[in-house]
Formats: structure tokens, C-alpha cells, sequence
């Protein structure tokens, strides 16, 4: 991932895709391909979530070796723990779990995000990376797509200095370690897999039901943001793995934490808005076609 600033904006570099892209799990498996043969010091960061879940089966189904870790907050993510057990037993793996005393390093996490600006949750992660091999590529599925629909029904892809997969990039990076950090959504194809998606289309075209519904996660109401993750996601992971996969609850432990799990206010600082059809077009320009976009949203 390409950003930076020029003259105080911020900007994001775009590239469009080498080959034609395939669906979401067709992708994921051809990444899991492709890193195996850039690296034989593999680690995935692993929950028991749908996303680092699917990296897992690509790797499993394949046969390519991986380590996997998993960042245990005792007393907070315990219902996560208690659902990876199930995922190390049907894959017959013994996934590191990394005790994070979350508590005793709450002042050193708030201290860091006033120094920094980055948030507090990406912040955590950093900490659990520096307590795993140095020498080893680290793993991590943290795309994110939004898309925002304008009052007059128009789509518009989001990004911005504050957006999730920006600033965990941007918190890892605080790191000198010998091996990469690796997003592994972060390939054109695997973005154009998901917008291009008909359930993906789908989900915009019928945004009012999700957006105005009322529904709520642990008292708190669903939001636009949350789009992807409560509705449109599981959907597509059923609808190519189908039941290959694990379908937890989505609850983590994180929501136990309200200093962490605090928004991230920030989100709309130094933001860019593109049409959405744009992305796509983007996307398909000329295979080594770089486009940039510069902010033009600064809430």
C-alpha cells in the first residue's frame, strides 16, 4: 500500500489489476499461492473470525505450511479462545497464543496514541507483533471496503489517513523488524473480487434496509460503517466457501473494552471519495496502470 502527504494532502495510490480477476475465494486462494513462493517464513495472525479463517483454509487446503498466533486478552476474548480450540482441531494445527495483559499496558497504548495519532486498537496490535518472531512475514486480513451513499443515492469508495487498514499499516510500521507485514486483501484483484461482487452490488442497492433498521450490537446501534462486517461479508464467504468455513458469532472480546473499542474519531480527517463506478473502471485500467487520488473530504 502506496500513501503519504503532498502539500498537506493526503494521498492514495491506486493499481489497477494484472490479470483478470477472479471471485473473492478464487483470489484468496491464488495469495496464499503467491506468497508461499515469495517467502518459506510464513505467520498468520489468527481468530476465529471469517477473515483470517478463509487465509487459513487457502493455506490448509493447499498444502502450504503456516505458523498461526493468536493474541489472547484473558477475562476479554475468552469466547474467541474457546472457538479457536475448534479451528486448531478441525485443521489439526497448534495455533501460539500470545498472553497480552491488555490492563497493565492501557496508560503505554493512550500515551502512544496522543504521541502518534494513531488509535489505540491498531496500537494493541503493533504490541502483540513485537512480541511474535522478528524474522518471520507476519499475515494479517484487514481490508476493509466502505463505500458511503451519499442523500441522493450515489456510491462513493472511502479511504483516508484514519481508515483501518491505513492505520494499522501505519502502526506496524513503527516496527523495524527483519520480516514484512503483509495485508492480505491488499492486491487489486482481491479488491475488484469483493466491489464487483453482486452481493456486494446487492448490499448498496438495498442500503436502506441495513442503514435504517435499528438494529444494535451490545446496545449500540448499527451503523453504515458496520455494513460490511454484520451483513455483507458473512453472506459472501457463504456464498463460495459455503460451509467449508466456521460461522461464529461476530463478538470478540474488544467490546468489553470501551477505552478501546472507543470510535475512531479521526476517520473522516484527511479522507478521499471516489465514485464508486470510478474505482471499478480504476481497477481495470491497463495491467501497471497506477492511479492517484488525493483527499478531498476533511470532516
Amino acid at each position: 500500500m502506496n500513501y503519504g502527504f503532498e502539500e498537506g494532502k493526503f494521498y492514495f495510490d491506486f493499481s489497477s489489476c494484472n490479470r483478470q480477476a477472479g471471485n473473492m475465494k478464487e483470489e484468496n486462494d491464488r495469495r496464499a499461492l503467491e506468497l508461499a513462493e515469495q517467502s518459506s517464513k510464513l505467520m498468520l495472525s489468527l481468530s476465529s473470525g471469517l477473515d483470517s479463517q478463509s487465509v487459513l483454509h487457502s493455506f490448509h487446503t493447499q498444502g502450504i505450511p503456516i505458523d498461526t498466533y493468536f493474541m489472547y486478552l484473558p477475562g476479554y476474548n475468552d469466547n474467541e479462545y474457546e472457538n479457536l480450540k475448534i479451528l486448531d482441531k478441525k485443521y489439526q494445527i497448534k495455533t501460539n497464543i500470545v498472553d497480552v495483559n491488555v490492563d497493565a499496558i492501557r496508560q503505554d497504548l493512550e500515551e502512544e496514541s496522543v504521541k502518534t495519532g494513531i488509535h489505540k486498537y491498531s496500537l494493541l496490535w503493533k504490541h502483540f507483533l513485537s512480541l511474535l518472531p522478528d524474522n518471520y512475514d507476519f499475515i494479517q486480513m484487514a481490508h476493509d471496503p466502505f463505500i458511503h451513499i451519499s442523500r441522493r443515492k450515489q456510491y462513493f469508495y472511502y479511504i483516508s489517513y484514519n481508515s483501518p487498514e491505513v492505520v494499522r499499516h501505519r502502526a506496524f510500521s513503527l516496527l523495524n523488524r527483519a520480516g514484512k507485514v503483509i495485508f492480505y486483501g491488499n492486491t487489486p484483484e482481491f479488491l475488484f473480487s469483493i466491489l464487483n461482487d453482486d452481493i456486494f452490488k446487492a448490499a448498496l442497492y438495498s442500503h436502506e434496509y441495513f442503514d435504517t433498521n435499528g438494529l444494535s450490537k451490545k446496545g449500540v446501534k448499527l451503523t453504515t460503517v458496520d455494513r460490511w462486517d454484520y451483513y455483507v461479508k458473512p453472506l459472501i464467504y457463504g456464498k463460495y466457501w459455503k460451509d467449508q468455513l466456521i460461522y461464529f458469532g461476530k463478538f470478540v472480546g474488544f467490546e468489553n473494552l470501551s477505552w478501546l473499542s472507543s470510535p475512531n474519531l479521526e476517520y473522516k480527517k484527511h479522507g478521499i471519495s471516489i465514485s464508486y463506478f470510478e474505482m471499478l473502471r480504476v481497477l481495470k485500467l491497463e495491467p501497471g496502470s497506477v492511479t492517484r487520488f488525493y483527499e478531498n473530504v476533511n470532516g
